[in-house]
């Protein structure tokens, strides 16, 4: 006939455990109710349990009850801890409050001391292996990994303090969360540590794949690693994320077809990767584009023209366009013709050709194995002489800088020999009737006059060679001086001037 019963406090508590009612009296009560479904605990006991349990979980237990200080670690640092350490503020235990202070406290030491070792471990070990980081980059990366380990400090000492049951399970779900987005960050940047450390090192090998192939695969993991933060911080906010990945199944063909030009992009960029079409650097021409090439991503490739601006170009077009690719050239060649004046003698002609051949047999850059100086045309105000060469140079402003020593050296030929340049002139003759005089036509060549005009010509152009610094010392690819150069009043150079003769 009952449909309430108290439980506790209770007549026979004051008989058998007198001590029990004392600690408890005027604390709160544990109340069973009779409903439709059974026997029930109140609401008002659920919130008075907590209270109860606090007043009575330092008696020692009796009967066939086991002390659960002896298997419970924050019990038996409750029961450690004087009487008013374990008065409750906001309904939590004075000692619980000063042991969130210390904990908080504590996560922040190991943040920064942790900080401080993976800096110096991460700087030997960059420097062992020859590479090269900069400081913000590492500070970046070390600052969340300690942010990781105060999480991990938090997570396992909250358990201790003995919180309310709701005050504990707020504090877990913050923690977690605030761990996931610490991992999640710290993977980030650590995925930017190692790329920059590998792209210190792609940027001293011979080919250029490597440094296409890494920050490629830097966003390929960014987005792996988004993806899990996602999905994990769904997680610790006790978010239910199997719906959410089955909607994601069933709307995977919609998505497919919203991200058909991405998807192509995509494996236009892998395309591009795989068959090294072109490499960052190159010099490339892709339909109307022309320009070096800055960046190969996910979607497009950055091509920066010769007037500076910047074009991005799908790299879904790059799979049916044709691209000409400049950089790929492993010679740069060089066609001019060089016109001398119609009086110069045939001999000196030879000679003049047969110099510049041992010019360009001499010089640091030049094709040696094939090449083409002939006179090969009577021009309408000039002796044309065909130069057709070869540059393997590394890029186009070493070129430049090889064809004008190129060019100046056979003007000091011409110098050496003689010979003068020819420009458009017009010369009038007037009709005589009667001639002045015979003519006296050159004696004909020998069997030694062209051998001997070439081995002038030689001489000529070995003397014009003879004492220029880069014999010795071979120069190397051309540099860009920055900022006016200073000429002092007694001609010395203040400031570095690139010596374009000499070696580099």
């Amino acid at each position: 006939r009952l449909t309430r019963y108290v439980y506790f406090p209770n007549d026979r508590f004051a008989v058998e455990r007198p001590e029990v009612m004392e600690l408890a009296e005027n604390v709160g009560r544990i109340e069973l109710v009779l409903t439709d479904t059974g026997w029930k605990i109140s609401r008002e006991s659920l919130d008075d349990i907590t209270k109860i349990y606090a007043k009575i979980s330092e008696l020692k237990a009796v009967g066939y009850l086991s002390d659960e200080t002896e298997q419970n670690f924050a019990l038996w640092i409750r029961s450690k801890m004087p009487g008013w350490a374990k008065e409750t503020f906001f309904n939590v235990a004075i000692y619980s409050w000063i042991g969130l202070l210390i904990i908080a406290f504590l996560g922040f030491i190991v943040d920064h001391t942790l900080r401080m070792i993976l800096r110096a471990i991460t700087n030997r070990y960059i420097a062992k292996q020859r590479a090269e980081a900069r400081e913000e980059t590492i500070r970046s990366t070390v600052r969340p990994i300690g942010l990781v380990a105060a999480a991990a400090i938090w997570m396992a000492l909250l358990r201790l303090l003995n919180l309310p049951a709701e005050a504990l399970s707020i504090l877990l779900i913050a923690v977690r969360v605030f761990m996931v987005l610490a991992v999640t960050w710290a993977a980030w940047r650590f995925t930017d540590l190692i790329c920059e450390v590998l792209a210190s090192k792609a940027s001293r090998t011979a080919t250029k794949f490597d440094d296409v192939l890494v920050p490629l695969i830097r966003k390929t993991i960014k987005v792996f690693i988004v993806a899990v933060g996602l999905i994990y911080g769904a997680s610790s906010l006790n978010i239910n994320i199997v719906p959410m990945l089955t909607g994601l199944g069933i709307g995977g063909l919609a998505f497919a077809f919203a991200a058909k030009d991405t998807i192509e992009n995509f494996f236009g960029s892998i395309a591009v990767i795989l068959d090294r079409t072109f490499e960052v650097g190159d010099w490339v021409v892709i339909e109307d584009v022309e320009g070096t090439v800055e960046e190969v991503g996910f979607r497009s490739t950055r091509v920066r023209t010769f007037y500076n601006s910047l074009v991005t170009v799908p790299n879904a077009t790059l799979v049916r366009a044709k691209v000409d690719n400049y950089g790929k050239r492993k010679y740069r060649r060089f066609k001019s013709s060089v016109g001398v004046q119609y009086d110069t003698p045939p001999e000196k002609i030879l000679a003049f050709t047969e110099g510049i051949r041992e010019i360009i047999r001499s010089h640091p850059y030049t094709r040696k194995d094939y090449f083409q100086v002939w006179f090969n045309n009577m021009g309408p105000h000039s002796l044309d002489v065909l130069l057709y060469v070869f540059h393997e140079t590394p890029d186009w402003t070493t070129e430049l800088r090889e064809r004008e020593r190129l060019l100046l050296d056979i003007m000091r030929l011409a110098d050496k020999l003689g010979i003068q340049f020819a420009f458009p002139t017009q010369t009038l003759h007037l009709f005589q009737e009667e001639h002045g005089g015979e003519h006296l036509p050159a004696d004909s060549p020998g069997r030694t006059t062209d051998r001997r005009a070439m081995i002038e010509g030689i001489r000529a152009a070995q003397n014009v060679m003879e004492k220029q610094p880069w014999q010795e010392s071979p120069p190397g690819p051309a540099k860009f001086s920055t900022g006016p150069t200073k000429i002092g009043e007694d001609g010395e150079d203040e400031t570095f001037v690139e010596d374009r003769t000499a070696g580099s």
